[in-house]
């Protein structure tokens, strides 16, 4: 009951304050892409009038990536065009790979017709089947802070929240999303975040929007369970990469059973231990973030988070 509490609690201070990132006990990175090799996450829109490219940027104020060479731009040499609607999606692999209390992070530019063209975000948790602009987005379980992002004071050609206009330099956006249900996690099907573009008829030859560095992290919102009340978990390397030891106390060597989780709450693995410390392999296990559990006859000893890349 205690840690429902805490995170209402939390849930309401992200909605009251809806600004600055909550680090709460620290960041983890879990994936990026930085437009030099091909992005897992990322599925572009296939319709011929689409502009998104990932490549140089070679235009008049887009004149170099934020980590050169390549980033993702509408068209890498010409002015965006008219009566243009485009996107390309970041989807998270129906969070398979990732925790609660995601962060999405990237750097852009963008010079447009102030309020008329420009970029918008929309959020889907139904595989695509409706979508929702993220300056709008409080469905629950989760709530957003963010910083360096659009208003609802900034609208674009029919009504739309985006940005606009021109940035004199590069912007760092985050956005954060916060789970308000940790103690039984509920989790979308699908989680995708749409980057739009669109333009009216109107041709003012300007170079439209570019993205670059998008970064995927996690926060730690803590255990459930007070640390004084657990056996310590130490795990080294984390992240781990081919091989990790987990090690913890057990003086009288009773048989216990080491338990590692996905982002659903699934046992991917199990392993009996009289030892005080297991050895766990990569294998086939994917990407992303682990939760490990120590149990005793059913009875929680110790948890601890596992990062695998």
């Amino acid at each position: 009951m205690k840690k429902i509490y805490i995170t209402v609690t939390l849930c309401l201070l992200s909605i009251a304050a809806f600004t600055q990132i909550q680090p709460f006990l620290g960041i983890y990175n879990l994936d990026s892409c930085n437009f030099e090799t091909q992005c897992s996450f990322l599925k572009m829109d296939t319709s011929a009038h689409n502009v998104w490219q990932t490549g140089t940027p070679s235009k008049p104020f887009f004149n170099a990536a934020y980590t050169v060479p390549n980033a993702m731009v509408t068209d890498t040499l010409n002015p965006y065009p008219v009566n243009n609607h485009s996107w390309f999606d970041l989807v998270l692999n129906n969070m398979n790979n990732y925790f609660m209390d995601n962060i999405i992070c990237f750097r852009h530019m963008f010079q447009t017709d102030t309020l008329v063209d420009g970029g918008y975000i929309e959020v889907s948790y139904d595989k695509g089947q409706t979508w929702l602009n993220i300056i709008d987005d409080v469905s629950n379980p989760i709530m957003y802070n963010y910083e360096n992002l659009y208003s609802e004071a900034d609208t674009l050609a029919g009504g739309i929240n985006g940005f606009s206009g021109t940035s004199s330099d590069w912007i760092y956006t985050r956005i954060q999303l916060i789970w308000c249900m940790p103690v039984k996690w509920v989790i979308p099907d699908t989680l995708i975040m749409r980057f739009n573009f669109i333009s009216d008829d109107v041709q003012t030859n300007k170079d439209g929007w570019m993205i670059d560095n998008i970064l995927i992290s996690w926060a730690d919102l803590g255990s459930s369970v007070k640390d004084n009340d657990l056996n310590k978990l130490s795990i080294s390397p984390n992240p781990l990469y081919d091989l990790a030891t987990i090690s913890f106390d057990n003086p009288l060597h009773e048989k216990m059973s080491l338990q590692l989780l996905n982002s659903f709450g699934e046992v991917v693995r199990c392993y009996s231990v009289t030892d005080n410390q297991v050895l766990i392999e990569k294998g086939n296990l994917g990407c992303g973030l682990y939760m490990i559990r120590l149990l005793n006859n059913q009875r929680l000893l110790g948890a601890s988070k596992l990062i695998i890349q």
